[in-house]
């Protein structure tokens, strides 16, 4: 059975509860009937806090938002940063790398995009559908998309439109079809696709800018990075109904909780105030951040 089949048997029992998703595994001939209790028993317990799946999917930032912040903040377009097109194929041999990286390509999508690489970002798409027909949501995603996508060449912000709709609508027919596994993982890939762009970024700006202008460029890929603090806490949120739905999203949701503890350590906020009594923050105090970034999306794109 498939980690998002295990939680289609379980959306079944959901609905009998009242609670209009699904949560932890309870089917397999290989489960006892005590783990079957329990999965009852927590289904009970996620009832009576009236969790609501779909708002807290909703939470999830937006595909488009972080690459647009990027694009207004002066830096020069990296193409090193994205994922391998020709490692797509690979992905598909486990629903959760497919969710995975098809979020890690929706982000890059939308970085392309933003940039100005419709081409590129055309190209892309057509590589993620590889992902997204292994999962079942590019019908979600409407049949007409890279026809609107290719009308849009001339226009990114028409582009990113089309991008954050489409997203927007495989995020409701994934809950709506009990598969909210799948859309937690399709989420967390996109938040850790944008993170490790802003990283990347800041740690290549250019070394023989001015130093005035290499300092203003990093504030502004500083604050695009402070601001995804909110993105990190929505991810947090989001895989902790799946705490005992497979090790993909335990390890996730570890990892994501240990980026809350580096960024309290930063404190972004007081050191990037107002930008004011000069640059507080340096490409070096990232490191915490970045060691957990780099080797979450290593493991990610690597399978």
């Amino acid at each position: 059975m498939t980690f998002s089949s295990q939680f289609k048997q379980l959306g079944k029992v959901a609905l009998a509860c009242g609670l209009a998703t699904s949560l932890v595994a309870c089917g397999g001939s290989s489960e006892t009937a005590q783990k079957k209790e329990e999965a009852k028993k927590e289904i009970a317990a996620q009832k009576a806090t009236k969790a609501d799946f779909n708002i807290i999917l909703n939470n999830a930032p937006e595909p488009t938002a972080i690459p647009v912040l990027l694009e207004r903040s002066g830096a020069e377009f990296d193409a090193t940063l994205l994922n391998k097109r020709e490692s797509a194929t690979s992905y598909t041999l486990t629903e959760a790398s497919s969710a995975l990286n098809f979020g890690v390509y929706l982000s890059d999508i939308a970085y392309l995009s933003a940039f100005g690489k419709a081409q590129e970002a055309i190209d892309y798409f057509t590589t993620a559908k590889t992902l997204s027909d292994k999962l079942g949501i590019s019908q979600a995603m409407g049949e007409d998309l890279s026809e609107k996508l290719e009308k849009s060449l001339s226009d990114k912000e028409a582009m990113l439109k089309v991008i954050s709709s489409s997203e927007g609508k495989v995020k409701q027919f994934l809950n709506t079809n009990s598969q909210y596994d799948v859309a937690a993982l399709i989420v967390t890939g996109t938040t850790l696709e944008a993170l490790h762009i802003s990283l990347g970024l800041v740690h290549n700006a250019p070394a023989d800018l001015p130093e005035a202008a290499r300092d203003a460029l990093l504030v502004d890929l500083m604050s695009s990075i402070a601001k995804q603090r909110s993105s990190i806490d929505a991810i947090v949120e989001i895989l902790a109904p799946l705490q005992n739905g497979g090790d993909k999203a335990v390890e996730y949701a570890k990892a994501f909780k240990a980026l809350q503890a580096e960024y309290d350590k930063l404190n972004f906020d007081e050191k990037l105030k107002d930008n004011k009594g000069g640059y507080q923050l340096k490409a070096d105090d990232l490191k915490g951040i970045s060691t957990i970034v780099e080797k979450l999306r290593t493991m990610t794109v690597s399978e």
